[in-house]
């Protein structure tokens, strides 16, 4: 990944190797695996943690950050499923309703926002009318009020329409022919084609003669008389389309998704009239269904998304030149069931253009987070699901500020929008890892990306009972010694790791976490011959006495331990440079017959013994 702007980032000089222990250290760089394995975990954590809770371990390999959340709500669930849903202010009081048209009886209806996401007034634009396949919002007529283009598939009247807002507040409607004799499409959408600062309809035709067509209105103000003007041949169609100024010469050109069998495409308007125009393949994907654009890889032009059908897959074709005329294609996904649509737009509020795609037979709603602003990394969130979802938009409803997803489905809620955040906090608990040594913990150190106003900490337990690892310690904001965190001499070891945010998308993220020991295991310390401790006798059916060099007897610790690393006993009772252990643990009991190891520890230095008790 790539480093965010203004991140302060906690950096390991050393060689990354995933999940293994290197004499001095063990480590942690990947979550992969999921949670479920409290531990002991023998030598290394491997991909797998204990529990979390609202962080994110399974969308990027390697990466752990707050996760995301979605509420959803419902605008229509009546309508008998929705092809088409498109935001827009419909009645002209300054919040955004929706326009949308019925995949079963074709009717066409906008719901009407009560200001704050909710609401949803059905007015009826078209009651029953045959076959419309797309309903698109736009002021055709110039009086500052929002109209309505139309694709009408039906085989006895197929063509474009219109209907104009005469009241301004969506309650009165006239419709009107654009085109009456044109090859039933399923699609229709408005743009300044001709550069005239007003709004033409631009729709692809489904079938023979198979073309692109745009319309300007021949009358002042508009009514059924409409002049045609082609922009494909008749070799050439689209599914939907999408006005842009792709080469950003200041003109409009058309993006084309072609369903059948011509790819993808972009029409340029070479004479910036709308006049004449050179197509220019993009890809050669067969069934694309829906397509977009935006500046995916933050390079300033724009690139190219697009769901395809036939091939299962969603794709985003990176703009190499700038003039649309060299393209890269990447794969963000290839096993989705009919992905029917896509919008490309920066809904996670961090300056990068994120994509959302609505896959229709999986019945899914995903989000890919671009999460470097340069299209490389993804991390993909299932925002919803069961549901048919046909179409995907984006605006803000409930008027906060920030940008809420638009739906259209054919089946279960047919039209409805979804709020979505980060959470503010979170957490994971690792596996208790077993060193299966004794080692001397030295320090803690991670790499983290840590932007403005995010924060990253640690806490840790440790024990040499895995079944009582005791308190986390005091929070540990930077990579540092642990010294009076944790007891030094634990074998097994724990740590928690937390995340903090005071914006509503921002999130740490962390890449590793390590902890280093001095190698001064329980088997023979690194005291030498100047350290030694001594049992005897050896072995013994009752007690032992421990002896020490008498010139440490006053300062040394000594501590019996059973193989599986548990505490014993901590001998004390001492006369002279010896102690005595009378083979009883620390509540009393018979310590029941078997080895041990005894362990004495002088500062910086440590010394074992092996006792056997009969």
């Amino acid at each position: 990944m790539k480093q965010f702007t203004g991140i302060s980032i906690h950096a390991l000089a050393v060689l990354l190797i995933t999940g293994i222990t290197l004499g001095d250290y063990v480590q942690q760089d990947s979550w992969i695996g999921g949670p479920g394995v409290p531990g002991p975990v023998v030598n290394y954590w491997n991909v797998y943690f204990d529990t979390q809770s609202n962080l994110q371990w399974s969308l990027v390999v390697g990466k752990l950050f707050l996760d995301i959340y979605t509420i959803s709500h419902t605008i229509n669930a009546s309508m008998g499923g929705c092809h088409y849903a498109f935001p827009a202010d419909m009645d002209g009081d300054g919040d955004v309703d929706v326009l949308a048209q019925s995949t079963h009886n074709y009717d066409v209806n906008w719901f009407e926002n009560a200001g704050s996401g909710g609401g949803w007034n059905t007015h009826v634009i078209s009651n029953n009318y045959p076959s419309h396949r797309c309903a698109y919002p736009g002021d055709l007529d110039g009086d500052g009020d929002m109209d309505i283009a139309g694709a009408n598939s039906a085989s006895s009247n197929s063509g474009i329409e219109w209907w104009r807002n005469d009241d301004g507040v969506g309650d009165s409607w006239t419709r009107f022919y654009v085109d009456d004799q044109y090859g039933s499409p399923n699609f229709v959408c408005c743009a300044d084609v001709n550069n005239d600062d007003t709004l033409e309809v631009i729709a692809p035709s489904r079938i023979s003669p198979y073309q692109i067509a745009w319309w300007e209105s021949s009358t002042t103000p508009p009514d059924s008389v409409w002049e045609k003007h082609e922009v494909s041949s008749s070799s050439r169609s689209g599914w939907e389309l999408f006005p842009v100024d792709l080469d950003q010469d200041g003109d409009m050109d058309i993006l084309s998704a072609c369903h059948w069998y011509d790819g993808l495409s972009w029409w340029e308007n070479t004479d910036g009239l709308g006049l004449t125009w050179i197509e220019h393949s993009i890809g050669n994907e067969t069934g694309v269904r829906s397509v977009h654009a935006a500046d995916i890889d933050g390079d300033g032009d724009y690139d190219v998304v697009c769901a395809t059908m036939d091939e299962k897959q969603v794709s985003w074709f990176e703009n190499l030149n700038g003039s649309g005329t060299s393209w890269e294609e990447h794969i963000l996904a290839s096993e989705y069931e009919w992905p029917r649509g896509v919008h490309a737009a920066d809904v996670t509020d961090d300056g990068f253009v994120d994509i959302l795609v609505a896959v229709w037979e999986d019945n899914q709603l995903f989000l890919y987070r671009n999460m470097d602003g340069t299209g490389m990394e993804w991390a993909v969130y299932l925002l919803k699901s069961g549901w048919w979802f046909e179409d995907v938009d984006v605006a803000d409803f409930n008027d906060d500020g920030y940008v809420d997803i638009l739906a259209g489905a054919t089946d279960g809620v047919e039209v409805s929008w979804h709020e979505i955040s980060g959470y503010s906090s979170g957490w994971l608990e690792s596996s208790i890892l077993d060193v299966v040594g004794y080692p001397e913990w030295d320090s803690i150190a991670w790499t983290a990306e840590e932007p403005a106003g995010t924060d990253l900490f640690f806490q840790i337990k440790s024990s040499n009972d895995w079944e009582d690892m005791g308190a986390w310690c005091d929070t540990i904001f930077e990579p540092g010694s642990l010294a009076g965190y944790i007891d030094s001499t634990h074998r097994y070891i724990q740590y928690r790791v937390g995340m903090t945010t005071d914006s509503r998308f921002g999130t740490p993220v962390l890449d590793e976490v390590r902890f280093y020991w001095s190698s001064m295991g329980i088997e023979g310390g690194s005291g030498g011959e100047e350290f030694v401790i001594t049992a005897v006798p050896n072995p013994s059916s009752g007690g032992v006495s421990i002896v020490v060099p008498s010139s440490y007897a006053e300062d040394v610790e000594l501590f019996v331990y059973d193989l599986s690393g548990k505490v014993v006993r901590v001998l004390t009772e001492r006369n002279g440079s010896t102690f005595v252990w009378d083979g009883r643990d620390s509540s009393g009991g018979e310590a029941p017959t078997g080895t041990y190891i005894i362990r004495g520890i002088l500062e910086d230095r440590s010394a074992t013994v092996r006792f056997v008790k009969l």
